[in-house]
């Protein structure tokens, strides 16, 4: 039987008495939902775990338009599976449909657990979050809103802001576009969950609908992203900025704050596609890096030549790469005596036209693309066949190093992939050092952690590379057990404080050796540098001092004609 919010609690001694998780049976959730609704003005449904209906308020029946208990449990199940969302998110907006009508629903769906953390009931909390109950029919509303925020989709925002200009085209007003996101957003969902995601996605779409003006057209595009159009009499700064801070501080006390970031683009008067100008407005979006302090960024003319550029490199990557266009060049890593001891893997895109395409050019817009775990999987394969085909030649005793970056941890099997290139290729294990970043390290330390004493066990050698362009450094060093310790090239930088410098260099050394790790140090380009550090006793160099970074073939003859040493008359031949 359903029971009746409006029924009384007649037994004084169960007011108020807080209820422990073994006394939820169906009778105690019943009577504490009988006096939560009583001041509610939500539909309020709940479920046992055989889907049978124990509760539903009169406010349920009235929002489903069903008077009969079977035919609501019914009617309400077959509506909450048909939805888009099919994840099990907490907090979603869905459209209801009856007759000539559509209702937008904000529903919160609360499991509850017995003391074996079993799921025994399921609470449906519906809301009416319809902006405008006959707004459209249900075909044309699904087809311009967002099922998880109730707002404008893109396809809705784009005709919305069409239909505006074309009916104040006469207008002289001034008018903006907005397009946001919010900075690591998957890291988000992956460290709190998607109902927490969903339930930011969900808060932001109500802070931008609730405070910015009636005039003004709300959209989420997808994922993170969501879009404003604002007149220019809306375009209030202090406003702004407050929609802004509320939409950051979601994630409670603590001090942590999401990040959220905006490109905006001032429409001009010839601007007639919504969709070119929102293009526009992400360009300026995507011009604000990582690393920027910075959270709003205007269009500029000069982004359109660079979103063209990245386009076209981005748009060339998968027939590059089944052209063979990527190649490894190898920077040698000698020791104290010059010696040859390995060298370091790096890509260059030498296209077939004879035009190489600069990894400062590229390498940035394959890692914002994610693209950059796949020409990393590439030039491992390469590096590991390269290996092989050293064997039994003067070169057999080197190693190359290649390098591991935060995308390949997220997106790739790095262990599986090593093993599966130790095998095709019967390479020693030792000979293929792998290079991991401080940010690599950072961004999950004990799932990293974890690889790296995987792939020691295999006999892959571990370098930590940069060390020093971090600010977690030594912190790192006492949990992560690697073999090699890279200094980055910072120390060697010509400065005002070079005794200070070369202090630090003295203690990092001195530190590596204690810790039972060999040093490289990158951007060797001096003779009184490397005099410098053999006097400090780091193990390895490596820099334009003995080479730049060549092509393997040019690597090949000149060590091959030198018996794989370098002898110092021969440093800066390439």
């Amino acid at each position: 039987m359903v029971y009746n919010a409006e029924e009384e609690i007649t037994d004084p001694m169960k007011i108020n008495r807080p209820y422990m998780a073994h006394e939820l049976t169906d009778e105690t959730i019943i009577e504490l939902l009988q006096r939560a609704v009583q001041s509610l003005k939500m539909g309020i449904l709940c479920f046992d775990v055989e889907s049978r209906l124990i509760f539903a308020n009169k406010l349920a029946f009235e929002l489903f338009h069903e008077d009969q208990e079977e035919k609501l449990r019914e009617h309400f199940l077959n509506w909450v599976e048909s939805r888009e969302i099919k994840d099990l998110s907490a907090n979603w907006c869905q459209e209801y449909e009856h007759e000539t009508t559509v209702s937008l629903y904000d529903v919160t769906c609360q499991r509850i657990f017995n003391r074996n953390y079993q799921v025994k009931n399921i609470i449906y909390i519906i809301d009416d979050y319809t902006p405008d109950a006959n707004v459209s029919a249900g075909r044309t509303y699904r087809e311009m809103h967002d099922p998880l925020t109730g707002i404008l989709n893109r396809n809705g925002f784009y005709r919305e802001v069409e239909k505006f200009l074309k009916e104040h085209s006469t207008s002289q007003e001034n008018y903006y576009i907005l397009i946001s996101n919010i900075r690591d957003f998957k890291l988000i969902n992956r460290i709190y969950g998607d109902q927490k995601g969903n339930s930011i996605l969900k808060n932001n779409a109500r802070i931008l609908s609730n405070m910015l003006y009636p005039s003004d057209i709300v959209a989420r595009f997808y994922a993170d992203k969501f879009a404003a159009f604002i007149p220019e009499r809306d375009f209030d700064k202090p406003l702004f900025h407050n929609v802004i801070n509320l939409m950051q501080s979601q994630m409670g006390s603590g001090g942590n704050k999401l990040r959220i970031q905006v490109g905006i683009y001032k429409v001009q008067p010839e601007d007639k596609n919504v969709a070119q100008m929102c293009d526009y407005a992400t360009m300026a979006l995507n011009s604000i890096h990582v690393e920027d302090s910075l959270t709003v960024a205007y269009y500029e003319p000069a982004m359109l030549e660079k979103a063209m550029t990245e386009k076209e490199i981005i748009s060339g990557f998968e027939e590059a790469m089944q052209a063979g266009e990527f190649k490894i060049y190898l920077q040698p890593q000698v020791d104290a005596h010059s010696r040859l001891l390995g060298a370091e893997a790096l890509v260059r895109w030498c296209k077939s036209d004879n035009v190489i395409v600069p990894p400062n050019v590229f390498i940035p817009i394959f890692e914002r693309s994610d693209l950059i775990s796949k020409l990393d999987r590439y030039v491992w394969e390469l590096s590991a066949k390269q290996l092989e085909t050293w064997k039994g030649t003067e070169m057999e005793g080197l190693y190359i190093s290649v390098n591991i970056s935060p995308k390949d941890i997220e997106y790739l099997d790095v262990y599986e992939i090593m093993l599966d290139l130790v095998e095709k290729y019967e390479i020693d294990t030792s000979k293929l050092h792998l290079e991991i970043t401080e940010t690599v390290l950072m961004s999950n330390p004990v799932k990293v952690n974890q690889l790296i004493m995987k792939l020691k066990r295999l006999g892959f050698l571990i370098e930590i590379d940069d060390f020093g362009s971090g600010y977690s450094s030594l912190n790192l060093l006492k949990d992560i057990k690697a073999d090699v310790l890279k200094i980055d090239m910072g120390f060697l930088r010509e400065t005002m404080n070079q005794e200070r410098s070369h202090i630090i260099l003295d203690a990092v050394i001195y530190m590596s050796k204690r810790l039972g790790m060999e040093t490289v140090t990158e951007g060797v380009e001096t003779e009184k540098q490397l005099h410098m550090l053999t006097d400090l006793g780091c193990d390895m160099y490596q820099g334009y001092l003995f080479s730049r970074p060549i092509p393997v073939k040019d690597f090949e003859k000149k060590y091959f004609m030198n018996g794989g040493k370098t002898c110092m008359d021969n440093r800066n031949v390439v």
